[in-house]
């Protein structure tokens, strides 16, 4: 469910402030630059070419906010750059900021939130250009008006490894943000794909009903599973194998043309993701004209007799991965 409580989400904020500058240091006040202006704000980092982080107020803002601003150190700059907010409405709950906190029901758990709509005053810097280049999966979260809202779950706002979950946020939105610049997304290919991307949410926004479950700290690291996939399987691919992916399909491997491997990853093994999973695989595995072997990447744990008669008849591999517990989980494919 959304923090919408004011005092709840000045806790949730203090909380992810006190995460975030644990693991780094104070690097003093400094200027930090965007499109509109400056301000001057404390940094934190721990040197050049790796995260830095600046927590401020914006009261005086059309909607007030907390402005927690993110961005790639550099010490010689007279001003840092934002590569993205994460800001956070403190008298409304509006859609219009892209940060909100998340709780999780069951255990009480406050999560962070970013809608992926990355601003920076460019063309094609924006919310489905971005989520349709960096497959991020979205998590629909209820509102006590009965409305949901969709949001990039990043981690645990009191958890010691949210700050490296952020890293790799700001990182995965600064790639994005050096090929719009490039121009390597103003291809008829990515405008098509946008477009695929656009038509999918409409459709998911008419089916889903959100998503809820007791180990919910598995959704953020979906991105790292297909991460270890990619490099696993980039490291044996021939000259005539490529390695790929689609806001439809998490990994794929084409040769000469032709897929041949196909795997699909889900950060549940409740039911309905597995019913998912398996109608995935199934059709999109039919590009390959019935040749291709698929493989379905689930975390570690007991599944339904039924589902696993159901995937042994329809020759699916399945492979498992398992999240570490602690300050720093880690993610490994097993």
């Amino acid at each position: 469910m959304m923090v919408e409580e004011t005092a709840d989400k000045s806790r949730s904020q203090r909380d992810l402030e006190r995460s975030v500058t644990a693991r780094l240091k104070s690097q003093g006040v400094r200027n930090i630059g965007f499109p509109s202006g400056n301000r001057d704000e404390t940094v934190y980092s721990n040197g050049s070419g790796s995260l830095w982080c600046a927590f401020g107020s914006a009261e005086d803002a059309k909607i007030p906010r907390r402005w927690n601003a993110f961005g790639v150190f550099d010490d010689k700059r007279h001003a840092q750059i934002i590569t993205v907010e994460i800001n956070i409405p403190t008298l409304t709950n509006s859609g219009a900021v892209a940060g909100f906190f998340a709780r999780d029901p069951a255990t009480g758990i406050v999560y962070l939130m970013h809608d992926g709509g990355i601003g920076g005053g460019k063309p094609g810097v924006g919310q489905s250009a971005f989520l349709a280049w960096s497959d991020h999966e979205l998590i629909e979260v209820g509102r006590s008006n009965g409305n949901v809202r969709e949001g990039i779950l990043l981690g645990r706002v009191d958890a010691g490894d949210i700050t490296s979950r952020i890293w790799r946020y700001v990182q995965i939105v600064r790639d994005f943000k050096d090929a719009v610049d490039s121009g390597a997304l103003d291809t008829d290919a990515v405008r098509r794909r946008v477009a695929e991307w656009d038509a999918y949410r409409k459709e998911a926004r008419g089916r889903r009903r959100g998503t809820r479950r007791a180990e919910i700290d598995y959704i953020s690291y979906h991105g790292d599973v297909v991460d270890l996939l990619r490099d696993e399987r980039e490291g044996r691919k021939t000259k005539r194998e490529e390695v790929l992916n689609s806001p439809l399909i998490d990994l794929y491997v084409r040769a000469g043309g032709t897929m041949t491997e196909l795997f699909e990853v889900k950060t549940s093994i409740s039911r309905q993701s597995l019913y998912t999973a398996i109608g995935q695989l199934v059709t999109h595995s039919a590009d390959g004209g019935g040749n291709v072997s698929k493989t379905l990447v689930i975390p570690e744990g007991d599944l339904p007799d039924d589902l696993v008669r159901s995937i042994g008849a329809l020759n699916i591999d399945v492979r498992r991965f398992h999240l570490s517990r602690g300050a720093k989980p880690k993610i490994s494919l097993l």
